[in-house]
């Protein structure tokens, strides 16, 4: 199957027999990538009764259905669990903490922002 370069959403191909399918399943994939939003962070075991949309950031040590996806976001959809690998500099928002999340260097790091300089209200700040 072909997938796309950064996040493997899978592509359709001229006579593909059951579109919708991969269509459907790349969409999936998509919605839980737009302002991702996730339960919690760092997770290593997936919850008992997830809702269809919610995602969670796996933590490093990942049991049970999780097993193998450390650091990737889990999103629970209507066929299962899809896991989908974080790209540098992605950030998510972490409901349970009220942070922001960015994925770097291999790692997914909360509550911190970096900038070169930082203006308030278009005018100079501290930089």
């Amino acid at each position: 199957m072909s997938v796309t370069a950064r996040f493997a959403l899978p592509l359709l191909h001229p006579g593909q027999a059951q579109k919708e399918l991969f269509h459907n399943e790349a969409l999936t994939i998509a919605d839980a990538l737009m302002q991702p939003c996730v339960e919690a962070m760092g997770a290593n075991a997936p919850p008992a009764v997830p809702a269809v949309g919610q995602c969670w950031i796996v933590g490093e040590s990942p049991t049970g259905e999780w097993e193998g996806a450390a650091r990737t976001l889990a999103v629970w959809t209507a066929g299962g669990w899809r896991f989908i690998a974080p790209r540098e500099g992605m950030t998510a928002w972490v409901s349970a903490d009220a942070v922001g999340a960015r994925f770097t260097a291999g790692a997914w790091r909360n509550g911190r922002m970096t900038a070169t300089r930082l203006g308030i209200d278009g005018g100079p700040g501290v930089g």
